[in-house]
C-alpha cells in the first residue's frame, strides 16, 4: 500500500514538473519559428538578461543571418560595456558596436519624462541605418510581456520604427527568460535588472557628462563592496542609494557606510541618504503625475 502512494506522489509529482515546462518550450519554440519568419534581423542588444537570450536564440535559428548591435553611449557604464562583450564573445555570438553621443540631442539631455522615447528613436534610427547597410530585413529588441505594465515611453518609438519585439509575440515574462536562459547556460540568467545611468537622474534635470560619471563611479564602488542590486539615484547635492530591504544587505551596506560615505563625497556628494522603500525598479517614475504616464 505504501509502495502504491509513494509510486503515485511520483507520478503526480512528475507530471506536475512536465505540466510546468511545457508551456515554456512551446513559447520557445513559438519563439523560435518567429525568428526563423524573419529571414534576417539585427538583435538590439545591451547585454541584459533579454537581449543576450534573445540574440542567442536568434543566432541558433539565422546563423549568419543576424546580430547584436551594441549601441556604446554616455549613459552605458564602462563596466556593462565589458560584460556585454565578454558574454557575446563567450556565447560566440556575432555583435555589431556603434558608439552614439545621445547628449548631442536636446530633447534627450533636457531630461523629459518622455526622454526614453527621443532616446529610443536615436538608437533605433542608428540600428536602422546599420541595418540597410548591411541587408538584414528586420530590427528586433527584447521587450518581454512584464515590461508592457510599466512606464515606458520607449515603447512608442519602438512602434514607430516597425520594431519588432519577438518575446512579447512568442509571451515571454521575465522569470521564463531566466528559467530557459539557465537551461541553455546562457551566463546572464542571474544577471541584476539594470538600466541605463540617466534614469537615475529625477525628470527636468537636464543630464550632463559630469552627473554620468559621478553615478557611474558612485555605483562602481558600492557594486566592488559586494552589492550586485543597487541605484544611486542623483538629486545633487544628495544622494540616494537604493537596495533590496534584506537583513544582509542592510547588515552590510552599514558596515560598510563610513567608506561609502567618504567615497561619496570625494564625488562632490554633500549628503548620503539611504532610502528605507528599497530598490525598485522604475522609481524616478513615481515622481511623474497622472497625465505625463500616457
Amino acid at each position: 500500500m505504501w509502495l502504491f502512494f509513494l509510486t503515485l506522489e511520483n507520478d503526480i509529482y512528475q507530471f506536475g514538473k512536465k505540466f510546468m515546462i511545457t508551456p515554456i518550450k512551446t513559447k520557445y519554440d513559438k519563439l523560435l519559428q518567429i525568428l526563423y519568419d524573419l529571414k534576417s534581423c539585427l538583435v538590439s542588444y545591451s547585454g541584459g538578461v533579454d537581449s543576450t537570450f534573445l540574440l542567442f536564440a536568434s543566432y541558433e535559428v539565422l546563423g549568419d543571418r543576424t546580430s547584436g548591435v551594441l549601441i556604446d553611449t554616455p549613459f552605458l557604464p564602462k563596466s556593462e560595456k565589458s560584460i556585454a562583450l565578454k558574454t557575446a564573445s563567450q556565447l560566440k555570438l556575432p555583435l555589431i558596436v556603434q558608439e552614439v553621443n545621445l547628449l548631442q540631442h536636446p530633447s534627450i539631455a533636457q531630461n523629459s519624462p518622455n526622454r526614453c522615447y527621443f532616446c529610443k528613436k536615436v538608437l533605433f534610427e542608428t540600428i536602422q541605418g546599420i541595418t540597410n547597410q548591411k541587408n538584414y530585413q528586420f530590427i528586433i529588441e527584447g521587450s518581454n510581456i512584464d515590461d508592457l505594465s510599466d512606464f515606458r515611453p520607449g515603447r512608442k518609438a519602438i512602434q514607430e520604427m516597425r520594431v519588432k519585439s519577438p518575446l512579447v509575440d512568442a509571451g515571454f515574462t521575465k522569470e521564463e527568460i531566466r528559467q530557459i536562459s539557465k537551461e541553455k547556460n546562457i551566463p546572464t540568467w542571474n544577471k541584476p535588472s539594470y538600466s541605463c545611468l540617466a534614469t537615475r537622474i529625477p525628470f527636468g534635470i537636464p543630464i550632463s557628462s559630469e552627473y554620468l560619471n559621478r553615478i557611474e563611479k558612485a555605483e562602481c564602488f558600492i557594486n566592488e563592496l559586494g552589492f550586485e542590486q543597487l541605484r544611486v539615484r542623483d538629486h545633487y547635492p544628495v544622494a540616494r542609494i537604493e537596495i533590496p530591504l534584506s537583513i544582509n544587505d542592510l547588515t552590510r551596506i552599514l558596515d560598510y557606510r563610513h567608506q561609502i560615505v567618504e567615497k561619496l563625497k570625494s564625488l562632490g556628494y554633500q549628503w548620503v541618504t539611504l532610502d528605507l522603500t528599497g530598490y525598485r525598479s522604475g522609481k524616478m517614475n513615481e515622481e511623474l503625475k497622472s497625465e505625463e504616464l500616457k
